[in-house]
């Protein structure tokens, strides 16, 4: 049976405070220091027949009082030998990737230094002058095989650089990011041993197809290493000076 919302809330705070992140409970979420509040909301769990261990999906939704008010969303897949240890994971994987994003991107104390880009647009694409702020957060990558590095330079493949998801689908974003929403963009692509290309991209929480041509094609341009797949979570927003 999946457990009640309110009983997530001392799971995803005991997360945070085996990461040094202060927060308390109020009402249906937890408040962190840096103004964000986060509720956890279960999806499912149910056994798994190869291992008798559980398979749990949750959400966990952040809203910020100035910068996302309506609030942002994601999901948390995980396994472990007992709801409680996956649901954990879940969460510990949240905090680790997603929530160390945006902590960044708002500019919480003691957040993680990441990555950054800066688009810039001009009055007459936008109305009046407008920078982007792009944080790119962890990417994680995974290859079955060692890949050809020099194939890899040939082919203009950067590996583990955090930046070509975004900027390899950067043209399916144009019009949102000119919009001056908050966004929390979700990048997934992969390529299995025969070849084939599979992605994934949600914004805010919502499905993004647009972006899914472009991270295949990506994806069909890295060199062989067999199984592969990068997952990263982007956070945008108007740049602090803007």
């Amino acid at each position: 049976m999946t457990a009640p919302a309110n009983a997530l809330l001392p799971l995803l705070q005991q997360v945070l405070l085996g990461r040094d992140i202060a927060c308390g409970i109020e009402g249906d979420a937890l408040v962190l220091d840096s103004g964000l509040r986060l509720s956890p909301h279960p999806v499912g769990a149910e056994r798994r027949d190869d291992n008798g261990g559980w398979q749990t999906s949750t959400v966990i939704e952040a809203r910020h009082p100035e910068l996302f008010a309506d609030g942002l969303f994601e999901y948390q897949h995980a396994a472990g030998e007992s709801q409680k240890e996956a649901t954990l994971s879940g969460f510990e994987n949240w905090v680790r990737v997603d929530l160390a994003t945006l902590q960044a991107a708002i500019g919480a104390d003691n957040a993680p230094e990441l990555q950054m880009l800066t688009l810039r647009y001009g009055a007459e694409e936008t109305g009046t002058p407008l920078a982007r702020a792009v944080v790119l957060g962890p990417l994680a990558h995974y290859r079955s095989e060692p890949a050809d590095e020099a194939a890899a330079c040939s082919e203009g493949d950067h590996g583990s650089c955090p930046c070509c998801l975004f900027t390899q689908s950067l043209e399916a974003f144009n019009e949102l990011l000119k919009t001056r929403q908050f966004l929390g963009i979700r990048l997934f692509a992969s390529r299995d041993a025969d070849g084939q290309c599979e992605a994934d991209c949600r914004v805010n929480g919502h499905d993004f197809p647009a972006a899914l041509p472009l991270l295949r094609a990506y994806a069909a341009r890295w060199p062989q290493a067999g199984l592969e797949f990068r997952k990263q979570y982007v956070v945008v927003r108007n740049d602090i000076d803007d």
